[in-house]
């Protein structure tokens, strides 16, 4: 199982969500700093520096993509085309995304700091913006409507939606 950790910070990820030991990781980021952490951590996984809505790879390269809380800092729609682009057919994507009390609770935190305050504001919008369209302007939280209609427009189907105690989830298989 090839699998695509999108956002793996310093390559937690697997262990994280106790994934199979025996699976083959490749890990990006956007953070140099975290890939030269991981390099060190793990020197037999695969690391790249890159963005999520460009990734440096072939087509139908990965069984599976997980983005652990990654999504919501990306353009969600051209990180999901990028996604499935480099997904195998029928492979699977796993996602835990922000919802809307994230979101809030960051809002509190950030009040009454100005800066922090307009830019959470700046979020909340962007938030509804994807829930009714399924297009991201920057951050957002995220609702199961605008991720379904942005999993459409990627070309994935049969989106699942979970919760564990810290995240929401969403499941989607590429056509």
């Amino acid at each position: 199982m090839k699998v695509l950790d999108l956002g793996c910070g310093t390559g937690l990820t697997p262990s994280k969500l106790n994934l199979p030991k025996e699976w083959q990781y490749v890990g990006v980021d956007i953070d140099h700093g975290s890939i030269l952490r991981a390099i060190r951590q793990f020197p037999k996984r695969a690391f790249a520096i890159s963005q999520g809505e460009r990734l440096p790879f072939a087509n139908a390269q990965f069984d599976r993509v997980i983005a652990n809380v990654s999504l919501p800092y990306m353009n969600i729609p051209r990180a999901l085309a990028e996604i499935h682009r480099v997904l195998a057919p029928q492979g699977k994507l796993w996602a835990s995304l922000h919802a809307l009390r994230f979101t809030l609770s960051e809002f509190r935190n950030a009040f009454p700091k100005p800066v922090p305050t307009a830019f959470r504001c700046c979020v909340l919008v962007n938030g509804l913006v994807f829930h009714f369209t399924g297009h991201s302007l920057g951050e957002s939280f995220q609702t199961a409507r605008g991720m379904i209609a942005a999993l459409r427009k990627a070309n994935f189907e049969s989106p699942v939606f979970s919760h564990d105690s810290k995240r929401w989830i969403v499941e989607a298989s590429k056509k």
